[in-house]
């Protein structure tokens, strides 16, 4: 027996059915609960009224007759009864009418409120204490909302899409930044440190040394000469290479080399007169955190 036939046989023997966050509707007593057997029961019209409520809780005698009619275990019951009003709430906020047969239906005002509309009032005749096995009943019962349950599935797939999608973003842009953090750190480890590597010259007291020795040995008006300003030092032409690139993208003018292959250097060549070289180190240390001169 289907859950709808269930609830119209509750009405007409206890004049009253409430419904788990929806309401009761309550069935005028002098309707009786029975009839001749060969015929069904007719409801007289507006015999049924309704009150909302939406904090209504779950009728235990509703799930007791439940039992009683369709034999199954109680908490199956409850399940089976839950599953239909659940669909019929959902039916509701999605602007669409609640239908129970023979008992009238449901329509959710912009307010928020159920109006209650009675339908057609007929109800046929109940087999009492009638057994039927799982298959049976799986076989025979025919859900209310079938047609709405396939849109709701197919709402759901485009959903499990969706999401899919989204995690394939995340997961990689999670990979992007593990990357980039990746090629960070190989850079940071192969940087200049203080183990093996010369200290950094004093740029003030190399200036002055090589404008002196220049001036002794050339004229004052040929003190231009080519120097390199060393930026960075690295122990792997790879982790070097990378930095070039770097600030090649950057659009410094930059260039590398090493003297020894053992320490790859990057710096920004000049042709300059070296009177120059501490205006032009204060200015690249805004830039560098590593900074001196060697000579070409």
């Amino acid at each position: 027996m289907k859950i709808e036939q269930v609830l119209v046989h509750y009405l007409l023997k206890n004049k009253q059915l409430t419904l788990k966050s929806i309401g009761t509707f309550h069935l005028d007593a002098s309707i009786p609960d029975s009839a001749d057997a060969e015929k069904p029961i007719v409801i007289p019209e507006n015999a049924i009224t309704f009150t909302y409520d939406s904090r209504a809780a779950e009728d235990e005698g509703l799930v007791d007759f439940i039992v009683e009619h369709t034999k199954k275990i109680k908490p199956l019951a409850a399940s089976d009864l839950d599953s239909f009003l659940s669909l019929g709430r959902e039916f509701l906020n999605i602007g669409k009418p609640f239908n129970l047969p023979n008992i009238g239906t449901l329509e959710k005002l912009n307010s928020g409120v159920l109006a209650f509309v009675p339908g057609q009032l007929i109800a046929q005749r109940m087999e009492p204490n009638r057994i039927r096995n799982e298959e049976e009943a799986q076989e025979h019962e025919e859900s209310l909302f079938n047609d709405y349950q396939k849109e709701r599935k197919a709402n759901n797939g485009g959903k499990i899409v969706l999401m899919l999608l989204v995690l394939v973003i995340l997961g990689f842009a999670v990979w992007a930044v593990w990357r980039y953090a990746f090629s960070r750190k190989e850079v940071a480890e192969n940087l200049t440190s203080t183990e093996g590597i010369a200290p950094v010259k004093d740029s003030a007291d190399k200036a002055d040394s090589a404008t002196t020795t220049e001036a002794k040995t050339t004229p004052p008006a040929s003190d231009t000469v080519s120097f390199n300003v060393v930026v960075s030092e690295y122990r792997t032409k790879n982790a070097a290479e990378f930095r070039l690139k770097e600030l090649k993208s950057y659009h410094r003018n930059v260039i590398l080399y090493t003297d020894d292959s053992a320490i790859f250097k990057i710096a920004e060549p000049f042709n300059l007169p070296l009177s120059d070289t501490t205006k032009i180190l204060d200015s690249l240390r805004g830039y560098y955190a590593t900074t001196y001169i060697e000579l070409k």
